[in-house]
C-alpha cells in the first residue's frame, strides 16, 4: 500500500523512496528465511539477485569503465523493480475487502488528482509529476489496481467498476504520448474484447480488418518512429550524420556494444543507465558519443531516455536473460487461461495490460527502473504468485485445462 502511495511523489519529490521500499522488502525476505526457514520460496529472488551481483563483481574487479560508487548505485537501481515482483511472487498475499476498498479509494483519490493537474496545464504538470507523462503512467496503474480490487470472488467485475476502470485509462489520453496510445489498444481490447479460445472463432475478414489497423496506426505514428528510433527527423538514416540525434544513437551503439563486448557487455553504470550520465562512462567516449548532443559529459540529459539501450551493459547474456525472465512471467500469466479461462479472464487480462506497459514504456522511457515501474512489478508479483497457488491447489484439474487449451490451439491452426 505504501507503495502505490509514494507512487506520485517519488517522481519528483521522493526520488529515494523507491529504492527504500524496495530494499525493505529484501529486508523482509530475508528476515523471514531467517528466522521461518523459509529460504526455497525466495529462489526466485535469490536467482535474480545472484545474477545481478555477479555482474556487480565483474564490474568492479574486470572492468575500469566507471567508478565504484557509480556501479553499487547502478546495482541497486537495477535490483529495484525485481525485489518486490519477486518478494510478492514468494509471499503471495491475498487481500482482504477492506484492503481492496482501501486501495480502490487511493486509486479513485489518485487519479482525480492527475486529471486535475492535467487540466490545470505545464506549470502544475511540472511541479507535481515533473512531465506530463507521468500522468498517463499514472492513471495506467491506478486503472490497473483499481479493477484488480474490484473482481470478486466469482471472478466477475460489476458494470460499474469496469466503467470506472475505463474512464481513468480513457483519461490517461490526455498525456498526448503515443507509446501510451498502444498501451491503451492493448488494455481495452484484453478488458473488453479478448475472450480465452477467441482466436478459434475470428472470422478471416476481422483478422485482415484488424491487420489494415494496425498497419494504419504504424503509418500515423511513423513520424514517431522515425524520430526516435531510425534518422533522428533528419530523413536520412546515415551513421555519418549519428551525432545530431540522441535516442537512435543509444540503440544503434547499444547494438554494437553487444558484438564487441561479448559474451556479459560493458558492465554496471556503463552505457544508457541514469549512473552512466552522472558519474560520465567512458564507453561514450570508447564509441566517440560523447559530443553528441544529450549524449556529452557536460550534457548527459538524454542519457537515460530509454531502457532497452541499457541492456548493452549485460550483453548478449543479460538480454537472453531479460527475455527469459519476461517469458517467465507470460507462463504464469498464462495459469489463468488454463485453469479457467473465463472466472479468472480479468486477472490474466491486467497481467497482459501490465506486460504489456513495461515492454512498450521500455522503447522510450526508463519506467521500468523508476517508481511507477516498481509498483507494476508489485501487482505482476501478486497475479503471478495468485495464479501459482490456484494451480498448485488443484494441479490435476489445471493440467487437464492445460492440455485441452493446448490440443485446441494445435486444431485450430492445422
Amino acid at each position: 500500500m505504501l507503495g502505490f502511495v509514494f507512487m506520485l511523489p517519488g517522481i519528483k519529490h521522493l526520488k529515494f523512496v523507491d529504492e527504500l521500499i524496495s530494499f525493505s522488502f529484501l529486508a523482509v525476505a530475508v528476515v523471514d528465511c531467517i528466522v521461518n526457514s523459509n529460504w526455497r520460496y525466495y529462489r526466485l529472488l535469490w536467482i535474480i539477485s545472484g545474477i545481478l551481483t555477479f555482474y556487480l563483481i565483474y564490474s568492479l574487479l574486470f572492468l575500469k569503465y566507471n567508478t565504484p560508487i557509480a556501479v553499487v548505485s547502478d546495482w541497486i537501481i537495477q535490483m529495484k523493480p525485481f525485489i518486490p515482483f519477486a518478494v510478492m511472487y514468494a509471499v503471495r498475499p491475498r487481500l482482504t475487502k477492506t484492503d481492496k476498498i482501501i486501495f480502490k479509494i487511493l486509486t479513485v483519490i489518485a487519479s482525480l488528482f492527475l486529471v486535475i493537474i492535467l487540466i490545470a496545464g505545464y506549470e502544475a504538470i511540472h511541479a507535481t509529476v515533473l512531465h506530463i507523462a507521468y500522468t498517463g503512467i499514472g492513471l495506467f496503474i491506478s486503472a490497473m489496481i483499481y479493477l484488480y480490487c474490484s473482481i470478486n470472488d466469482k471472478g466477475r467485475v460489476s458494470r460499474q467498476d469496469l466503467i470506472a476502470a475505463i474512464i481513468m485509462l480513457t483519461a490517461g489520453l490526455g498525456c498526448t504520448r503515443a507509446k501510451y496510445y498502444g498501451i491503451y489498444i492493448v488494455a481495452v481490447f484484453f478488458l473488453l474484447i479478448f475472450r480465452p479460445g477467441m482466436h478459434r472463432k475470428i472470422p478471416v475478414k476481422y483478422i485482415l480488418a484488424g491487420t489494415a489497423t494496425a498497419i494504419c496506426v504504424i503509418i500515423v505514428a511513423w513520424h514517431k518512429l522515425d524520430y526516435y528510433f531510425l534518422t533522428g527527423g533528419t530523413g536520412i538514416y546515415d551513421l555519418s550524420i549519428i551525432d545530431s540525434y540522441a535516442r537512435p544513437v543509444l540503440y544503434i551503439t547499444g547494438s554494437k556494444i553487444l558484438l564487441d563486448h561479448l559474451p556479459f557487455g560493458t558492465g554496471l553504470a556503463s552505457f544508457g543507465s541514469f549512473m552512466s550520465g552522472e558519474h560520465y562512462s567512458e564507453v561514450y567516449h570508447e564509441y566517440g558519443i560523447n559530443t553528441v548532443y544529450g549524449l556529452s559529459e557536460h550534457m548527459p540529459d538524454f542519457i537515460c531516455d530509454t531502457f532497452y539501450p541499457s541492456l548493452a551493459q549485460f550483453g548478449v547474456v543479460g538480454v537472453i536473460l531479460f527475455i527469459a525472465f519476461w517469458v517467465y512471467i507470460y507462463s504464469k500469466i498464462k495459469y489463468y487461461l488454463c485453469i479457467d479461462g473465463n472466472t479468472y479472464r480479468y486477472c490474466y487480462a491486467i497481467g497482459v495490460s501490465l506486460i504489456a506497459f513495461i515492454l512498450i514504456e521500455s522503447t522510450a522511457a526508463t519506467t521500468f527502473v523508476q517508481t511507477t515501474g516498481m509498483q507494476c512489478m508489485l501487482l505482476l508479483g501478486i497475479l503471478c504468485g495468485e495464479a501459482q497457488r490456484i494451480w498448485e491447489s488443484d494441479p490435476q484439474r489445471a493440467q487437464n485445462n492445460s492440455f485441452s487449451w493446448t490440443r485446441l490451439r494445435i486444431t485450430n491452426w492445422t
